[in-house]
């Protein structure tokens, strides 16, 4: 296996592994575990192959920082508005079912909702600075 690939593989493993919405930034740090010469650059590269695949998707988070998700179905994600730290969300099913249904009787490929709330970890924190 060549270095692009397994490189372009290692990047996959690492957001199958994470699953917590990481930034490249935060990709590329687990990469470095393995692989320490791997660049920032090839991080993002192989990111865009994996997004252009089909195989991860992109999600802005409130502080405007991509981050990358391996859960390709339709889903919300909760989104603090502190960190920035992204979460996925399940939603009753009749719901889903509705907007399923209300995406393909319009033509949208897919939808995406975002639901904004200070995470547990900034909530603490907030308290622990408040005394």
């Amino acid at each position: 296996m060549s270095n692009f690939s397994s490189r372009r593989q290692a990047v996959l493993e690492v957001m199958k592994t994470m699953r917590c919405h990481p930034t490249a930034d935060r990709v590329y740090e687990e990469c470095r575990k393995t692989i320490p010469n791997i660049s920032l650059a090839t991080v993002y590269r192989n990111l865009a192959f994996w997004e252009q695949a089909g195989v991860v998707g992109r999600v802005v988070g409130c502080d405007n920082k991509e981050r990358y998700d391996v859960e390709l179905d339709n889903h919300c994600h909760v989104i603090c508005p502190e960190c920035g730290e992204v979460e996925d969300m399940d939603y009753p099913a009749e719901l889903k079912e509705y907007l399923d249904n209300y995406c393909l009787d319009n033509g949208f490929e897919k939808f995406g909702l975002s639901f904004y709330k200070v995470c547990d970890k900034c909530s603490k924190d907030n308290l622990k600075q408040a005394k």
